[in-house]
């Protein structure tokens, strides 16, 4: 947003934002100060850092005295006031949309044919409150019978903090596997999800087992 100046005097600004509910709360912030030169315009930056998705919402309307329903898409709503040095103030209304996530990681391993062995997935609870997330995962390609991936299908993580997820794969072929590991907040419906590449090599050894008869 741009904010002109129109005295001789340079004016300190403490702008306010706020938002229209509390489930969208610190969604949008910016700088406490904006120094507007005399007779000169600043730039204020407003980051929009939305903790959940916004999702299309079905609504009933009236439409020639008809009830019908419709489609909306939910957004996250805000305002932005900034009370002027002059007696004047400035208000803008703040509108986010927040889309499906991306994925969070990349995560590569290389292991042995018929040893197992743990991948580990790092989950970021993005709430200040502590979060219990499901976790489940989806093979691409068709079911492989030698393929054996086990974990915790429920996962406690403190707010605004970082834990370690513990996947064990086990896998009794060589060949290359691709799978997504999604965590779901249990409470709002929100998630994260990785995309892991496991590469299965051969041994290095075969046991040798001697017999005598």
């Amino acid at each position: 947003m741009t904010v002109t100046n129109t005295e001789d005097r340079e004016w300190a600004i403490n702008p306010t934002i706020s938002t229209s509910g509390d489930d969208c709360k610190g969604y949008f912030t910016g700088k406490s100060t904006l120094i507007v030169p005399a007779k000169g315009t600043a730039q204020f930056e407003v980051v929009y850092t939305p903790k959940t998705m916004t999702k299309m919402l079905t609504v009933k309307k009236t439409e020639n005295e008809q009830e019908v329903e419709v489609e909306e898409m939910q957004t996250h709503k805000g305002g932005l006031f900034f009370p002027l040095p002059n007696g004047t103030a400035l208000l803008y209304s703040l509108i986010g949309t927040a889309n499906e996530p991306e994925a969070e990681g990349n995560l590569t391993e290389t292991v042995v044919a018929k040893t197992a062995k743990s991948v580990i997935v790092p989950i970021k609870n993005w709430s200040r409150e502590s979060q219990r997330f499901s976790a489940k995962w989806e093979i691409e390609g068709e079911e492989d019978p030698a393929l054996f991936i086990r974990g915790a299908k429920t996962f406690d993580v403190g707010g605004s903090s970082t834990k370690e997820y513990k996947l064990n794969f086990l896998s009794l072929k060589t060949g290359n596997y691709k799978f997504k590991v999604t965590f779901k907040a249990e409470k709002t419906g929100e998630y994260a999800f990785f995309n892991v590449d496991v590469t299965v090599e051969e041994p290095d050894q075969v046991q040798i087992i001697e017999l005598a008869s």
